[in-house]
């Protein structure tokens, strides 16, 4: 009889243990998608080993980077440098735009819906 209430015991358990399991994931994914819902597409630039990075990076608004595209890399020597630079938010703006209104099917690499 011992036996018997402790496997129900120890299957209790574990049977919690998978439901808390579950809960959790299902919790984080939900956070993620909304996460990744909320997020923009925005212009960046950075400096980076000696180059002027431009950049379109999705971001939320209190969160994380959480993808980015390279427009250019200038380096911070070059003559023509301004002219460069200019251009690269130019099309990085363009980029941002365009990705923002594609809606979620453009929003980061692999997110689901």
């Amino acid at each position: 009889m011992r036996a018997l209430a402790l496997l129900l015991a120890l299957t209790v358990v574990l049977l919690v243990i998978v439901c808390v399991g579950v809960v959790a994931t299902t919790l984080g994914r939900r956070a993620q998608r909304r996460r990744h819902r909320q997020a923009r597409w925005r212009l960046r630039h950075y400096e980076e080993r000696g180059e002027t990075v431009v950049a379109v990076s999705l971001s939320a608004a209190a969160g994380p980077l959480l993808d980015e595209h390279v427009v250019a890399r200038i380096p911070d020597g070059a003559a023509d440098w301004t002219e460069r630079f200019l251009l690269a938010k130019e099309v990085a703006e363009e980029r941002a735009y365009h990705l923002n209104s594609a809606g979620d099917d453009a929003i980061g690499n692999g997110a689901t819906r």
